[in-house]
């Protein structure tokens, strides 16, 4: 018999609903039976319920488990921007919450497995704490690689990850004193993070300390890389929503243009998320979605047209209008005159 897979999340009543969605998916996509761990960060009753309902409808999920770790007081008063919370953090607390569990996958709530995660959890880690993606395989091309080691001050040797999907060695984990060092490196940052837990833990972790893993156990679809990891690596296992919220979008408008052939890339990893909440019912309204969806597929159109003018040419289109305002003014000085 496969090995139980132990899948964990972290969030808030504010991703309950995603979370549903996404456990749904993993338990339907994975052959193996599935243990899911919830790192509690302000869960209602009412939702519990609705979390717990899970197991009626994946008969593959095992149990599932609810923890509440102990909060702390600086990560709790970190400035971080408005679609954060301090929930973020937590993941790197999963094996202390946790402490009989040996391994554990960790992925965030704006995502979909859409293979079997089995794969994932069979990665070997090579007597490292964790496994992650490199940023440089899916999210980032080397522009903003560049200036996100910058922004950061890191060395351009030290890679880079997200910390979006983890493959968790929890005994050396806690050995390695990973979730400790993030709340120093916290406390002696004074500059504003852009990724809060991300960004910090990049900042204090060296290469040894994780296992760089394929994209595929954290694709972000939409970023700089996308569609060339894609066509690298097909066989996508977890789909991380980083740059554009599903639930948010119009999900009969992503279908009447995916339908005409319009948006078919853009569309279509939108709506593979859509293909799972409707199956677990799903139900959450937004009622600018329409706007959401024409901005989303606006970006996803001319945003990297403009990067690229912008490159190239803007700064000469710049000057040109520059120096015509210059003449304009000169010719209506001589006229006073």
């Amino acid at each position: 018999m496969a090995e139980t897979v132990n899948i964990s999340y972290v969030f808030d009543d504010k991703f309950s609903d995603k979370f549903i969605v996404s456990a749904y998916s993993a338990a339907k996509n994975t052959r193996a039976s599935v243990a899911i761990y919830i790192v509690d960060c302000g869960i209602s009753e009412k939702n519990k319920k609705k979390i717990i309902y899970l197991r009626e409808k994946c008969e593959n999920i095992l149990s599932i488990k609810f923890g509440v770790p102990k909060r702390v007081e600086v990560l709790e008063k970190f400035p971080i921007a408005d679609h954060f919370s301090s929930a973020v953090f937590y993941r790197l607390a999963i094996p202390k919450v946790f402490p009989k569990l040996r391994r554990v996958i960790y992925v965030d709530c704006d995502t979909i497995v859409d293979g079997d995660i089995t794969t994932f959890w069979g990665e070997n880690l090579d007597g490292r704490p964790f496994g992650a993606v490199e940023a440089e395989g899916n999210f980032f091309d080397g522009k903003m690689r560049f200036s996100t080691r910058q922004r950061l001050g890191i060395t351009d040797e030290r890679r880079y990850y997200s910390s979006g999907a983890l493959l968790i060695d929890c005994a050396k984990f806690k050995e390695s004193g990973i979730f400790q060092r993030v709340i120093d490196q916290i406390k002696s940052t004074e500059s504003f993070l852009r990724c809060p837990e991300q960004d910090a833990i990049n900042m204090c972790l060296e290469n040894s300390e994780h296992m760089p893993l394929s994209p595929v156990y954290n694709f972000s679809p939409f970023a700089p890389l996308a569609r060339k990891c894609f066509k690298q690596n097909p066989n996508i296992v977890v789909i991380h929503y980083s740059m554009c919220k599903p639930w948010l979008t119009s999900k009969k408008l992503l279908k009447a243009l995916h339908s005409i052939g319009l948006f078919r890339y853009s569309a279509a990893v939108v709506l593979k998320f859509w293909k799972y909440a409707d199956e677990i019912g799903f139900s959450e309204v937004n009622r600018r979605s329409v706007s959401y969806t024409l901005n989303f597929l606006y970006k996803r159109t001319f945003q990297p047209l403009e990067r690229f003018v912008s490159g190239k040419i803007r700064n000469k289109i710049l000057n040109l209008m520059k120096n015509f305002r210059n003449m304009a003014a000169c010719r209506k000085s001589c006229d006073k005159k």
